[in-house]
């Protein structure tokens, strides 16, 4: 089994924006924590997360073993359950997300509270905040 945190920032004063994603397997950690190459809100950006985790494990080719990730992101979660978002700016990496699930037959994406995200939201912030310490 694979336990994974995502996380989307962004910052509109810096027009940056980051992920972090922090994988759990078999009691190793991989902590993913990139700059986005353009500015998105922080509900792209947590889009963008699930994207790009998505992309990695494909990569890897771990589609088939199960795999539970989790989100502070409502908004994400609830696009991702009814395939469907009311935002043309959510919309087509929501399309990209969900014609690479249906590459995952085991994969659960479910929402947990901020204080549960923590360490995918500092990998956020080690990017989106490079000089912080």
């Amino acid at each position: 089994m694979l336990r994974v945190y995502i996380d989307g920032a962004s910052n509109p004063l810096t027009k940056t924006a980051a992920i972090g994603i922090l994988m759990i397997e078999e009691g190793n950690q991989t902590q993913i924590s990139e700059p986005l190459p353009l500015y998105y809100d922080n509900h792209e950006a947590e889009f963008l997360a699930l994207h790009v985790l998505l992309e990695r494990l494909v990569k890897e080719n771990k589609q088939e073993q199960l795999i539970l990730c989790h989100s502070d992101s409502k908004i994400l979660v609830d696009s991702i359950e009814k395939r469907y978002t009311k935002k043309e700016n959510h919309r087509m990496i929501l399309e990209k997300c969900l014609e690479l699930l249906r590459n995952f037959p085991q994969f659960h994406l479910q929402w947990v509270p901020d204080k549960q995200n923590k360490g995918a939201d500092q990998l956020a912030r080690r990017s989106l905040y490079p000089n912080k310490k």
